[in-house]
């Protein structure tokens, strides 16, 4: 049989054929859920850094893409599961990776994140010479079926429902109080209140005395993996809280809501994503009943590394 021949991904033609490969993917292994395909979705409209490859009737077998500049994002089926293939995605992702950071000045990284439990592509990222970073990500997993407790709330403040898209500069200005890296437009934030992934309930905050917003909680359905692969899911997206109204529980609060709401929406599990450096956010959602699903850690590709050695 011919080996798979690459290509540029072309957008919006290959859109459809992509993710439909993804969730082809998803759907014969137990394979990082991370990220949900509607932020996939949004991304490769924006983004020339993504390859397929093909079989002999044109088909997708795989796809590679870098995700927010530097993370190495590879889909294969399982016809296309070969360890030389996927070296060549990495290698084209490297030098990606080497030319936009050429271009900018820049020092070239590219973190390609792999399961603790995926031995196969552990083996093989440091055959192609990567180095395992002790940082890594913490996939947690809350089923819905469990109890859940009331969210409490302090006196004078008030838990509801986004009101709609008029609200949305004062979402965006909280985002922007509660982390000093925050870049959203109240574009972005509309544009996202129009997509599929979006359902008021799952868009909570917390309204203080003065009638200001204070805190906010962002989680969004897994709309087409729930359809295609008889998923019942949500993320857990966001968790803020304005730095004035800190230290009352106000992100547990909408937490608790927000998973509240998702069994009312008939949901059977949430979904989220935790730094394994960040140990108070670790004990909050162990608090709200979430589990360990699996630790992904980063393997890196450095330039300077490289040139050192």
């Amino acid at each position: 049989m011919k080996p798979p021949a690459s290509r540029p991904y072309r957008h919006p033609d290959d859109l459809r054929s992509v993710i439909d490969l993804i969730l082809a993917c998803r759907a014969e292994d137990r394979i990082d859920p991370w990220p949900p395909v509607h932020d996939i979705r949004t991304r490769l409209g924006a983004s020339d850094d993504a390859r397929l490859w093909i079989d002999e009737r044109d088909r997708p077998v795989a796809f590679a893409m870098i995700w927010e500049g530097n993370v190495f994002l590879y889909f294969a089926l399982p016809c296309a599961r070969d360890e030389t293939l996927e070296a060549q995605a990495i290698a084209w992702a490297t030098a990606q990776t080497r030319a936009s950071a050429e271009q900018h000045g820049e020092r070239a990284v590219l973190c390609v994140p792999v399961r603790d439990d995926d031995p196969y592509r552990v083996a093989l990222l440091a055959r192609t010479g990567l180095r395992r970073e002790e940082w890594h990500m913490i996939r947690m997993r809350r089923w819905l079926h469990l109890p859940i407790a009331d969210p409490p709330i302090p006196p004078g403040f008030a838990l509801r429902s986004v009101a709609g898209e008029s609200e949305a500069p004062a979402l965006v200005d909280l985002h922007h109080a509660a982390f000093a890296t925050a870049s959203e437009t109240v574009a972005e934030r509309v544009n996202w209140m129009r997509s599929p992934a979006y359902d008021s309930r799952l868009d909570v905050v917390a309204v203080a005395p003065d009638g200001s917003l204070a805190a906010f909680c962002r989680c969004s359905l897994c709309a087409e993996e729930n359809a295609r692969l008889g998923f019942a899911s949500a993320w857990v997206d966001l968790i803020g809280v304005h730095p004035a109204y800190r230290h009352r529980g106000l992100g547990r609060s909408l937490l608790l809501l927000a998973l509240r709401n998702m069994r009312d929406m008939g949901l059977t599990q949430a979904l989220l994503s935790v730094g394994s450096w960040n140990t108070l956010a670790q004990r909050l959602f162990e608090s709200c009943g979430f589990c360990v699903v699996c630790r992904v850690f980063w393997h890196v590709y450095d330039e300077e590394m490289e040139m050192a050695i």
